[in-house]
């Protein structure tokens, strides 16, 4: 009898040193979000979102925005990042390559990189958050040039940098999908901005006053997309050259409105910033795998969908943020981002 109450006591002793062993201690995210440029209100917005994921989960984060939009900018910022102690880094990158030596050298000191917007070389990340299907925005823009220019005649692209991985994704598929499908539409230029209000508009006069006949520009860039809605907006080519793209419905809600015929579309730019840190949650913490068909579940706080699911994308595995809305004047104003 002593011994099976020796052994019932024993076997408590057992059960209740497995309930009190504690769960597994959370990693506290550290966050360093690197934007292409700090002073552009699209990642300031995305910032938000990345702001809200953080106080969900109990992280500290930090906009780490460069000065000048460039690959060697961004490097330095990401080496500074992890010097001061970063765990995670969230880029939205300048250059698909030159960045990936930097991102390696962190990966290697246990710093979870999951790039956004722009992305790098596989090798350089995680896995990329993107806007939506780099496919389905190619079709999205080829269509919206091809209604505005009424389905024939030439049309002139306004890009951002000629390096910006997303751009060249995004314009690449648009020019299949013309190809395809609008075929009497003729691509007679690209230009590059830089992502600076300045030297888009200059490009924007520099592709009317060399292209004549164009009768649309396209800019799939948040920057690029006004400066050349509000070039057209107050010059003679108000009603005749139409400009569409991707842009912030705040900022082109003048230009949806006042007669210029321009049209815009985006993703929920400040949920963006917000998915971008709850996957990087689910990789560290939940041990998430990000390989293609994996499903990582949305955050709690998500505006989206409530789940996602990896796929394979132009440069890597990838995640899609979800469809594009188009900003009309019939719409515009439900929306403040």
């Amino acid at each position: 009898m002593k011994k099976v109450l020796s052994a019932i006591g024993i076997a408590a002793l057992a059960a209740t040193a497995v309930v009190a062993a504690p769960a597994q201690a959370q990693t506290k995210l550290k966050v360093a979000h690197i934007p292409k440029l700090g002073t552009i209100g699209y990642f300031q917005a995305a910032h938000k979102g990345v702001e809200r994921a953080c106080k969900e989960l109990k992280a500290s984060c930090s906009y780490k925005g460069p000065t000048e939009i460039t690959a060697a900018a961004q490097v330095k910022e990401i080496n500074a990042a992890v010097q001061g102690g970063f765990n995670v880094l969230i880029v939205a990158a300048n250059d698909k390559d030159a960045l990936v030596p930097a991102l390696k050298a962190a990966m290697k000191k246990k710093v979870t990189v999951v790039t956004y917007d722009s992305d790098v070389a596989q090798a350089g990340r995680s896995v990329f958050v993107n806007q939506a299907s780099s496919e389905g925005i190619g079709q999205a823009l080829a269509k919206s040039a091809s209604d505005l220019a009424g389905g024939k005649g030439d049309i002139a692209i306004l890009s951002t940098t000629p390096d910006a991985t997303n751009q060249n994704v995004w314009i690449d598929f648009m020019k299949k999908e013309l190809a395809a499908k609008y075929p009497d539409i003729k691509v007679v230029a690209t230009a590059y901005g830089l992502d600076k209000p300045e030297e888009s508009t200059t490009e924007t006069q520099g592709l009317i006053q060399k292209y004549p006949t164009i009768k649309a520009i396209v800019a799939p860039t948040s920057v690029g997309i006004v400066a050349a809605a509000k070039y057209v907006s107050g010059s003679a080519s108000k009603g005749k050259v139409f400009v569409t793209g991707l842009g912030l419905p705040n900022d082109m809600k003048t230009y949806i409105k006042d007669g210029s015929g321009a049209q815009a579309s985006l993703w929920d730019v400040e949920n963006f910033g917000y998915v971008a840190v709850q996957v990087a949650n689910s990789i560290v913490n939940k041990k998430q795998s990000v390989k293609v068909g994996a499903k990582i579940k949305s955050g709690p706080g998500d505006k989206g969908l409530k789940s996602r699911t990896v796929i394979k994308g132009a440069v890597g595995n990838e995640v899609v943020l979800g469809p594009a809305t188009v900003f009309t004047k019939d719409n515009v104003d439900q929306f403040n981002f």
